[in-house]
């Protein structure tokens, strides 16, 4: 709009620029006409006018010639900061020529003040409208902020409804369609977690039966070593099962935490409760453990249920895979990004090939399902922590790290 406006007003003060011209130039035509066709010399004309008058008045000086000019106006001259045009023309019934010299210093004034009043007024309405197009622009762009700030925050675990009644009307449908959407994903992560959970205890009555009659049976055979081992195997298998159905019923926990609400707490102080608990463990296992945190306090909104998850996991991991009388630490430091914590164990490494975070994945000295790293990963991801698993740089064990980006945790906070 304002490039349309900036060309009207060029198109007019064009429009004035030609008709000013075009008005000096039929004006000195017609003077130079009345001249030619009444006198035909400088001396008789002179009789007839003040020359001295006629200058004052009309700012026009003229000369009657019979020296051959080329007829027409000719392109302004600057003399002592005055602006001449001459007009020259042939009479049509003699040999003379008239020069018409006139003073147009006054006109060029006027024409400059018209292009500066236009280009006042240009900036004036241009400023206008870049305000009122700020403000409206702004007016748009702050719901759509509100609604990129939800939706970036929000994950599994923090499926809430927009309140449309706080949006403009303009955005009301938009806001209708995303509240659909997040009922959608709803329902389908509450389908997969009944599925999950289901199945599982759906598979566990059946299995706890096999067991059972597979040690009766065993009770039965107590000298035939074939019959004995192929039960024993039968059991064996059972109990993996089982152990399988465990992690697939803590997958379904885990997915039932991401709806816990988040709350704000200092994860030093969290961390120091459980600490002793883990110590126990390890002391019951014929394993050290200690932590040393460098901070006293890092406040952040996560859900305890989906963070202890993760810890629980690499920590129980590190006193698995450590020796007896290995050491697993824990510790917590902040680097110029990162609030980080690591859980470092003396055991024979990762094989850094693998992805230990894809479900049903596991090391070969590992007599889990697989499914812990896999549950730590999808906590993770809820929470907005970044997790890893590599081999110390020491190579006398692992270190499993879990990094709270300061972009997104001290953005949430303030």
């Amino acid at each position: 709009m304002s490039a349309i406006l900036i060309a009207v007003i060029l198109f007019i003060a064009f429009y004035f620029s030609l008709y000013l011209h075009k008005s000096i130039k039929d004006e000195l035509n017609r003077q130079a006409n009345v001249i030619l066709e009444n006198y035909s010399d400088q001396n008789s004309f002179s009789e007839d006018f003040n020359l001295l008058y006629l200058n004052n008045i009309y700012k026009t000086e003229v000369e009657i010639t019979s020296t051959k000019q080329e007829t027409g106006i000719k392109n302004p001259i600057q003399i002592d900061n005055h602006i001449y045009v001459k007009f020259i023309k042939k009479s049509l019934v003699s040999d003379k020529f008239v020069i018409l010299t006139r003073d147009i210093t006054e006109e060029k004034r006027l024409l400059a003040n018209i292009y500066w009043t236009m280009l006042a007024v240009v900036i004036v309405i241009v400023s206008i409208i870049l305000y009122y197009s700020s403000q409206l622009s702004l007016q748009m762009i702050h719901p759509l902020r509100r609604l990129t700030y939800k939706f970036s925050n929000m994950n599994e675990s923090i499926l809430k409804p927009i309140q449309t009644d706080e949006l403009p009307t303009e955005f009301a449908q938009l806001g209708n369609a995303f509240n659909s959407l997040i009922s959608k994903i709803k329902t389908s992560i509450n389908y997969r977690k009944e599925l999950f959970v289901g199945t599982a205890h759906e598979l566990k009555t059946p299995l706890a039966v096999m067991r059972l009659k597979n040690q009766i049976t065993l009770m039965k055979y107590k000298k035939d070593d074939n019959i004995r081992e192929t039960l024993q195997q039968n059991i064996d298998s059972v109990d993996t099962l089982n152990n399988m159905i465990h992690n697939i019923l803590e997958y379904g926990r885990a997915e039932g935490g991401q709806f816990e609400e988040p709350k704000r707490l200092n994860i030093i102080r969290f961390m120091a409760q459980k600490a002793e608990g883990y110590e126990l463990l390890a002391h019951s296992q014929s394993r050290d453990f200690i932590y040393n945190f460098e901070t006293e306090r890092f406040m952040v909104s996560i859900q305890p249920l989906l963070f202890m998850q993760i810890l629980q996991n690499f920590i129980q991991n590190a006193l698995r895979f450590s020796p007896e009388g290995g050491l697993v630490t824990l510790t917590a430091r902040t680097d110029k990004d990162n609030f980080i914590i690591e859980i470092t164990d003396e055991g024979k490494g990762v094989d850094e090939t693998q992805d230990f975070f894809a479900p049903f994945k596991r090391s070969v000295e590992s007599t889990g399902a697989g499914l812990g790293l896999f549950i730590a990963q999808n906590a993770a991801e809820s929470i907005g922590v970044i997790i890893n698993l590599e081999n110390r740089k020491d190579e006398q064990g692992a270190v499993a790290s879990i990094r709270f980006p300061f972009s997104r945790f001290l953005h949430n906070e303030y």
